[in-house]
């Protein structure tokens, strides 16, 4: 089996969770008997993974990554799809047993080999009013020609495979569910008292905290969780510390009233190992969203043994099971509620000992193993 891979995540986006998605599995899917991987990278791609049974083709047209974000560049990047799709399909002619897996909503240029599609979440489709900047527009109709076009989809949840259908109407029984994984070694590693310390330190973690990580725009639900810890007697023990991008007017209004700058810590540009200390160290990780497609954070910080608290929306409850504290992300007072509990030894040691046992359900490994099969129902169609 040949998989046909377009590069695009590794000149939009050469950080994040589609980004570790795709490089913790193209090595392990060309690891599979029969199957060679076919990359067409962008001019200058970020972080391409390597292997015996993975070639790269390398586009020759300028990424235009430095362009604003603007009608020219939209314009620009859509006659540049065009080309690639021409040139794509010149190369490509005629081959037999093959599959195309696009890394960002790509549709594929050839209209005879099935085409597999990853939908990592519905958010911008069940929250239109608040993601209608132009470039989420654009992503969102990319989005739907792909799995218009689709002969299979993967979906990393079941909160996703059913959002997806309700959305687009696709058919359940062409949607394969399939998890990320996590790196159990890795997050479950403690490094040395002295590089601990260190971390620690960098990060002002000297006091004991909750851990709340990544984006914070308003399916996050993040202003509501920070009003629910300024107002609960949580906060007179214990910090919040924030990873992820500066705060923006609005937040720091909001800090201001609660009058909880002194309780807040922000930390930007985690590496891994500081991130896996991190969670190590935390009274629990609060994952507060209304809604989201997976929740990488989630099945990291259980492996990390880390305990969770978290919204009984979206995929949560699915992927977490009885191994984390769940609340109303509306109800203020579950939110208060979720943080005194978790704290008591006879509520926590439980719950990091069932993360730890239900992080073991998630494995790249297997998850490549699934693509796989993905990729093999999609050539029988």
């Amino acid at each position: 089996m040949k998989v046909i891979i377009d590069g695009t995540i590794y000149s939009t986006a050469p950080t994040g969770g589609v980004y570790r998605y795709f490089n913790e599995l193209i090595p392990r899917i060309s690891n599979l008997p029969g199957t060679e991987i076919k990359i067409f990278t962008p001019k200058d791609p970020t972080g391409i993974p390597m292997g015996r049974n993975i070639s790269h083709t390398k586009d020759h047209f300028p990424s235009g990554a430095w362009l604003p974000e603007s009608q020219l560049k939209r314009f620009l990047r859509f006659q540049k799809q065009k080309l690639q799709s021409l040139l794509l399909k010149r190369s490509f002619s005629g081959i037999e047993d093959s599959v195309f897996h696009s890394t960002y909503y790509t549709s594929s240029p050839w209209s005879k080999i099935p085409q597999v599609v990853t939908v990592h979440d519905m958010i911008s489709e069940i929250f239109k009013d608040t993601f209608d900047l132009p470039h989420i527009k654009t992503l969102r109709d990319a989005k739907a020609k792909a799995v218009g076009s689709a002969t299979r989809i993967i979906a990393i949840s079941e909160q996703t495979k059913r959002d997806l259908h309700n959305i687009y109407k696709f058919p359940l029984t062409h949607i394969d569910v399939i998890y990320h994984g996590v790196d159990h070694d890795f997050f479950s590693n403690k490094p040395s008292k002295e590089a601990e310390r260190a971390i620690l330190n960098k990060h002002s973690l000297l006091y004991p905290y909750f851990l709340y990580l990544g984006g914070r725009l308003h399916h996050k639900n993040f202003k509501r969780f920070l009003s629910a810890f300024a107002n609960s007697r949580i906060s007179k023990q214990f910090k919040l510390a924030v990873a992820g991008a500066p705060w923006d007017e609005e937040e720091k209004e909001l800090i201001l009233k609660l009058k909880t700058s002194e309780k807040l810590i922000w930390m930007p540009n985690l590496s891994d190992e500081e991130l896996r200390t991190i969670y190590q160290n935390a009274v629990a990780l609060a994952l507060p969203s209304y809604y989201e497609g997976f929740g990488l954070p989630l099945i990291e910080s259980m492996a990390a043994g880390c305990p969770v608290i978290a919204s009984n929306s979206g995929p949560f409850p699915e992927l977490a099971g009885e191994s984390a504290l769940f609340f109303d992300p509306h109800d203020e007072s579950q939110m208060e509620n979720s943080m005194e509990e978790i704290v008591k030894p006879s509520v926590r040691t439980p719950l990091i000992e069932t993360g730890r046992r239900r992080a073991q359900d998630f494995s790249w490994d297997k998850s490549a193993i699934q693509h796989f099969e993905s990729y093999q129902k999609a050539l029988r169609v």
